[in-house]
This record gives C-alpha cells, structure tokens and sequence, in this order.
C-alpha cells in the first residue's frame, strides 16, 4: 500500500508523540481552545470568528498526524480512532442540500480531504475494519471527491488553494489508478494542472503572485512534500520548485523568521540542524534558517526580484564576525498582482539590524466577518469586515506613505505586477532602490530607499498630482514591539538592545511635520498595533512624517544609529522633479553629504562622504 502522503512535513521522529498526545488531550489549532476527538466534532460554522479554525476542521487536520503514524507503524489503533470521526463528515455531508458550513466543500479543504479520504479508505479496506456499509460510504465519498475535483468550475487556478487540490487529485488517482474508473484520466490532469499553476502563480524569479511570504512558504511546502511524497518525479518541474524555496530565503529576516508582508504570521523558519535538513533542501535556504551553522551563503548580499516586485538587501555585521542574528536586513514590497492577500501597502519595508527587528509590517490578523457586497468596505477593497482586520489592511499600518487618510485603491485598480525601478547594489557600501506607482489615478508617488547598512536610512518620498490637487502626506513608520519611542527636536529616539547607539530619525528637508508617537489607540481610529500571530493584536509605536496642502513635494527621513543627529535644512534641498537630490547631516562622527540623482533615463547615480568611523 502506498504510505501516507504527509503534506504537513511532520518530523518523523515526533509523530507518534503528536498522534498520541491528540488523541489523548485533543488537537488546538493555534489560539483556538482545544478540540476533544472523542466527542461529536463541530462540523457547522456557527460563529464568523471561528471561520479559520472551522476551515481546519472540514480539511481534517486533526487527524493529519494519526492518519501519519498509522502509515509509519501499521498500528490499527490509530486507524480505529479516526475512522468514527470520518465516517461522521460523510454522513453530513454526502447531501450537498444538509451542508451547514462553507467549509465542507471549500476548493482547498476539498483538495487537502481528498488525500486523507483516499488514504483512510485505502487502509481501512487493507486491514478489513468496519462493515459493508462504511465501506460503500467510504468509496460513495471518494468518488465525489474525483468528480468535485475533476471540475475545472471547482478548481483555484490562480491561488494558492489549487496546489491543494492538484495534491489531493494526484495522491487519489495515484493510489487508486487501475483500482476505480477515470483514476488515470484524473492523474493526467492533475498533472498538467500543476504546471498550469506553478505558472500562474510563481514568477520566473520564483516569488509567490500574493504578496505574502507566509503563502510563498505553504506553497513551496506544498510541492515539495508532493515530491518527497512521489506525487511529482518530472525533472523540470523540481528545478523550479528549488529556484522557488531559493526565493523564499530571501524572505527570512536576521531573527530568522518570514517577513510579515502581506498576510503573513510572524512565522519561526529557524530551528535545530536536524529540523533544517529535513525541511529545506536547497544549502542557500539551510544557510539562512540555521543562522549560518550548515548550507551555503548566498553569492550576494542583495537581491532585485524584478518580476515579482521586492527589493532585499541582507548584509553581514561588521561589528560582529559570523552573527547571522546581528545582520543587516532590508525588504521593500512593490508588487501588485492580483487582489489575493493584497494589504493597501503600496512601497512598504521593513528593516532589521544590529540584532533587532526596527521597522516592521502590520502582519495579517486573521480572517473574520465577510464583508457585505456594495458596503464601503466593500467598496474599498475589503474581503472581511473585523475591525481589526480592517486595520491591518489600511494603509496607515504600514510603513509606507498616505494620502488624504484614504487607503491605496486595490478593488478596481488595475494590478501594476512590479513597480520597481533602478538600484545600486552595495557601490562604495551603499545599496539604492527605486520604485514608482501611481496612486487614484493622478498622484505619481516614487520612493527612494538609500541604505548603508549598520549605520542609517534615508527614506526619499516625491509625489506630483498631475491634476494639482493639494494632498496632506503622511510618511508612516512601525516600530517592532519591543522597542520604545521618545520625542526629541523634530525627530525621535528609540533605544535598541544590544546596539552601542541608540537610533535616532529626523527629517532632512524643511516644512515637514513630525507627529505625536501613536501607541495602542483605537480611537478616533485605530493606529498603534501590531499582529504577529492569528486573533493577536500587541501595541507597537507609529509615527509619521507629514506635509499639508501639497499638489506635490518630497520628505527625506534619515534613520541613524547615532548618539547625536542634527540636519542641515538649509544645505539639502529636491528638485520639483525630485530627480536630484542632496542631504546634509551631522552625528557625533562629523558630517554627512550625500547627493542622489535620478535621470530620466540611464543609472542611478550616488554621491556620498562621509567622516571617517
């Protein structure tokens, strides 16, 4: 018999300690309270909060780890324990006119149950359990799977939730090819499907089309488990799944956790040697979630994923030698694909150094209350109606620059794919990028991120309305929720654990605002929060940057770890343009200059001196 197709990648060696201590104690699924697999299972969707946790349950996660050791150990107790809880869901919900919850036969629960079913059915037969009965419910069930999967209607071609299916297609027809009628047709179409799909939703640079490096992770998991799985042997096919996880590595900050752009957890990609080497295959990706112990260092310290739209810059410390952890770390977001898991987060970054996460994203919440076709929220670009949620999409949550206090236009705008522009790439220690989008039709906005990684940012913001319409900018920053915010002069103050300097952000260019820090507020809106897991909201400073009444202009706001940091407004100065730029500044080193033009056409092109350090 075929072994169980594990598409969780549980750790061989803990598995029996997972089935035993759910079935003991009961499966939880993150902040939910924990589910008692002895008594009658919560099929129905009785609550909007629950909608997460209701999609595991109808995908049958809570078994996924039994139906696994089962497979590893042949015990026919674990078979035992789960065969009750599945012949229940089919009783359910073999009448489509009974179903109680949107989440039976959601595209992607379908998919992820169809494996499981063609397992279960598959050893219960093998091992003779269960009567004439249960088994023609387990085959009826089967069988309506194939035919719902068979559906092109029914299949998510442009999301992630198609992987699923294709693995549950693949793993059904596999295993019961020869065995049951259209088996090999449905093995064939899956098939091409999943090349269709890796097209669809990967960029030939290999980044995820959803804005969301949690997502790229759960896909590239998906695919290599349905390798290691033997659900996928074509060569070609495999070398693309590897330029993919490559991809990933990118995404991985010095703490070694997943950049939370888009909606993304603050997901743990780090773990022991051995955990590493099971989970990720190539050595950049070893490198990267081992902090250095095992794998390969990339060839470069940057990376311009052109097609798919980011900007990362990944340095070594130089104050201390082989510090994984204390490395300098810049990611900025210019994709816009697709509405799929887009936040109102056009030109956002985040920013880790000196062994800390400084600058972070919103994260994602969770996904609660549908929002109501044709209300405002609806109107601007919301799939769900939580208040909390709603927040975390805005685009005051991210670091990123606001117009008018409206969000960016995402329902009925026209996806831009990469709004990157020109870059330099660590000439005479500097690293630039550019990127450009236009925002409610008529506001260019470029944005210009010059790092010396270590040491400081500039964040270089120029906006034009074509229609001369006067704007109120703000240039919104998040600090990570460990780290504290005072107020000095026109700029602040946030002392940072383990650096010898505290960091200190003014402004370079005059007529900018500083505002108030902005913590844990709910009123008169929400600003001030961070989410770092599902159904979690933790405070973290925000604050802002602003200009009032400007048809166009720029702000240059200098990050620095400095004991002192003056500005010379009176030096620094944009052109209308914003092609040519300078910037003046003084720590207790000495002076600063820095000069930035940016033609219409040809290179980038950066100018700095420095005091020596």
């Amino acid at each position: 018999m075929i072994p169980y197709e594990n598409l969780n990648q549980a750790i061989k060696q803990r598995t029996v300690q997972y089935a035993e201590n759910i079935m003991k104690f009961g499966w939880q699924r993150r902040g939910f309270p924990p589910l008692d697999l002895t008594k009658p299972i919560p099929w129905e969707l009785k609550s909007p909060d629950q909608r997460s946790w209701n999609f595991h349950i109808h995908c049958w996660d809570m078994l996924d780890s039994i139906l696994a050791v089962h497979s590893e150990t042949g015990d026919a107790k674990y078979l035992e324990f789960c065969l009750p809880i599945i012949v229940d869901w089919i009783k359910k919900h073999e009448k489509l006119e009974a179903v109680k919850s949107p989440f039976a036969w959601d595209d992607m629960a379908a998919g992820i149950r169809a494996l499981r079913l063609s397992y279960a059915t598959d050893a219960v037969t093998a091992a003779g359990l269960g009567d004439k009965t249960t088994h023609k419910r387990l085959w009826h069930a089967v069988e309506m799977h194939r035919e719902y999967l068979s559906d092109d209607a029914h299949v998510s071609f442009h999301n992630n939730h198609g992987f699923y299916q294709v693995a549950g297609q693949l793993a059904m027809s596999r295993r019961f090819n020869g065995r049951l009628p259209l088996m090999a047709e449905a093995h064939a179409q899956a098939t091409t499907r999943l090349l269709t799909m890796i097209d669809n939703q990967f960029m030939e640079d290999g980044v995820h089309r959803e804005h969301s490096p949690d997502y790229h992770r759960m896909v590239y998991e998906t695919l290599k488990t349905m390798v290691s799985a033997g659900l996928v042997d074509n060569e070609t096919i495999i070398a693309r799944i590897d330029r993919i996880e490559q991809a990933l590595s990118w995404f991985v900050t010095p703490s070694r956790n997943l950049v939370n752009f888009g909606d993304s957890d603050l997901r743990a990609v780090g773990a022991s040697i051995s955990s590493v080497k099971h989970r990720w295959h190539t050595s950049e990706m070893q490198f990267i979630a081992s902090g250095g112990a095992i794998g390969t260092k990339p060839k470069q310290n940057s990376m311009l994923f052109a097609q798919g739209g980011y900007f990362v810059v990944r340095e070594p410390a130089q104050d201390v030698a082989n510090s994984f952890q204390r490395s300098s770390y810049l990611a900025l977001m210019g994709a816009f694909h697709s509405r799929t898991h887009k936040h109102a987060d056009d030109l956002s970054f985040v920013w880790s150094d000196r062994g800390s996460d400084l600058l972070v994203d919103a994260g994602r919440y969770g996904y609660i209350g549908k929002t109501e076709q044709g209300s405002p929220l609806w109107l601007d670009g919301y799939w769900y109606s939580d208040p909390k949620r709603v927040y975390i999409e805005t685009t005051r949550a991210h670091n990123t620059l606001e117009f008018d206090g409206i969000n960016y236009k995402r329902k009925g705008a026209k996806p831009y794919g990469s709004a990157l522009g020109r870059s330099i790439h660590g000439e005479h220690g500097l690293y630039v990028i550019e990127a450009e989008v236009k925002q409610f039709n008529s506001i260019r906005h470029v944005r210009t991120l010059i790092f010396r990684p270590g040491y400081w940012l500039i964040v270089f913001d120029w906006f034009h309305d074509n229609l001369q319409k006067p704007h109120r900018a703000r240039q919104w920053f998040h600090l990570a929720p460990q780290l504290g915010l005072l107020t000095e002069k026109k700029g602040y103050v946030v002392s940072v654990p383990d650096s010898s300097e505290p960091l200190r952000t003014i402004p370079l260019l005059p007529g900018v605002t500083p505002s108030r820090p902005y913590l844990a507020e709910d009123e008169p809106q929400m600003q001030g929060w961070y989410s770092p897991t599902d159904n979690e909201l933790i405070p973290n400073y925000a604050f802002c940057y602003e200009i009032d009444q400007a048809a166009h202009g720029c702000l240059a706001t200098l990050f620095s770890f400095s004991s002192s940091l003056t500005a010379d407004q009176t030096w620094s100065n944009a052109n209308p343009s914003g092609r040519n730029a300078r910037f003046r500044w003084s720590d207790e080193h000495g002076r600063h200059t820095l000069e930035l033009a940016r033609p219409q056409e040809g290179s980038l092109t950066v100018n700095y001196e420095s005091p020596v350090r």
